[in-house]
Parts: structure tokens; C-alpha cells; sequence
């Protein structure tokens, strides 16, 4: 990203994805103003991290959590370059991201639509953490107080869970987030051409309503 001094605005250069075995790079031919690159959602969450002088700086904190409809990003690190000839250049880095990573950016820029493949393992991840230590204690069936073994399993279970509160406590928040956010517009059927069509015009259609955000 960089700045223009003189406008004070904004403009988005590229964005990369680093996702398990493979890395995506979205690059605009012409710099995109940040509300024309990133959804509102994410430009709401963003621009106050921004640096608000010209000088040189960095930004560190690994407990920021950016939750958006279908994407959590946790830690960011912000580093500026003092501005020279007007321009001042800044780099942004998540560390960590669940959910659809390029929910981030507006729809005509995503080289794919949300996907919750990311989430459904999530979901499979919480439910193990959660139910086994549950199912190891049930079957104790009438534990004895004066059992110590058996009182020193549980407590080892409690103490498992606790350790993985906040991970917990988090995964289920985005969860919750995700199961609550409205269903995406389903794009309309295409309509078949008629046989007496030209040749020129088969499957052809005239396009849809476009959205304007």
C-alpha cells in the first residue's frame, strides 16, 4: 500500500495470500483506492491501524483479532517507510486467517467465492477438543471420591480444556459469526438461446443486475 501526502488517501497496490502449499498474489494494474479494493467491512477494521504521521514506523500486536462476516485475522504488523517525493509506502501482514481469506477484498477483485472449507475444519477441530475430554470423563461411571486415580484423569481433562479456553472461546465466537451471516445471492439460472437463434448469439444473455457497493 501507499499514500499520497498530499491527498492524504490511500491506494492498494497488492494483496498476497499465503495459504497452506501455495501462495495467491492479486496485483491491480492501476492502484486501487482502499475502498475500491477492500470490502467496507475490512476498510472499517483496517484504517485505524493505518499510521496517522509521514515518518517512519512499525506497528506490532499479536492479539488484534479483525472479525468480519466470514473471516477472522488475528496479529498484525504494520510497517511504514518515512514518505519521500510525496508517497509514503506501507506494509500490512496478518499472521493468522480462518475462514475465506479473499472475503476481504471487494467481489470483482476475489478470484473465488467464499468457501467454508476453512471453517468446517474449524468446526471438526472444536467439536474433538471439546467432546473427548467430555466422553473420557463420562466413562467414569459412579466415581468414587477416594478414587485417586480416577479423580486425577478428570482433573487432568479439566485442566486440558482450560489450557484451550481462549482457542475455544474463539473458534466457537467465529463459528456463531458464520452460521449467523445471511446466505450469499445465488447468481440466477442461464437462459437456454431458442433453436432459431443465430449461430453468433448462442449463449449469449444480456447481464444481470450489478451490484453497487
Amino acid at each position: 500500500m501507499y499514500r499520497d501526502t498530499q491527498t492524504n488517501q490511500w491506494f492498494v497496490e497488492r494483496v498476497e495470500f499465503n495459504l497452506p502449499g501455495s501462495r495467491t498474489r492479486t496485483t491491480f494494474n492501476v492502484p486501487q483506492p482502499l475502498r475500491q479494493a477492500f470490502s467496507d467491512e475490512f476498510v472499517a477494521e483496517l484504517t485505524p491501524l493505518l499510521p496517522s504521521s509521514h515518518d517512519r514506523g512499525l506497528l506490532a500486536d499479536g492479539q488484534i483479532n479483525i472479525a468480519l462476516s466470514h473471516l477472522s485475522l488475528i496479529g498484525v504488523r504494520v510497517a511504514a517507510q518515512a514518505a519521500f517525493n510525496g508517497i509514503q509506502k506501507v506494509w500490512v501482514r496478518f499472521q493468522r486467517a480462518f475462514g475465506a481469506v479473499q472475503d476481504l477484498l471487494q467481489p470483482q477483485h476475489r478470484t473465488e467465492r467464499a468457501t467454508v472449507n476453512g471453517l468446517h475444519y474449524v468446526a471438526a477441530s472444536t467439536l474433538l477438543d471439546l467432546v473427548l475430554p467430555c466422553l473420557d470423563i463420562l466413562r467414569l461411571d459412579g466415581l468414587d471420591p477416594e478414587d485417586r486415580e480416577a479423580t486425577g484423569r478428570v482433573a487432568a481433562r479439566l485442566t486440558a480444556l482450560q489450557d484451550k479456553k481462549h482457542d475455544l472461546e474463539f473458534y466457537a465466537g467465529l463459528l456463531t459469526r458464520f452460521l449467523a451471516a445471511p446466505e450469499p445471492e445465488k447468481v440466477p439460472p442461464r437462459v437456454a438461446p431458442s433453436e432459431d437463434a443465430h449461430s453468433a448469439l448462442q449463449g449469449f444473455r444480456l447481464p444481470g443486475p450489478i451490484t453497487v457497493r
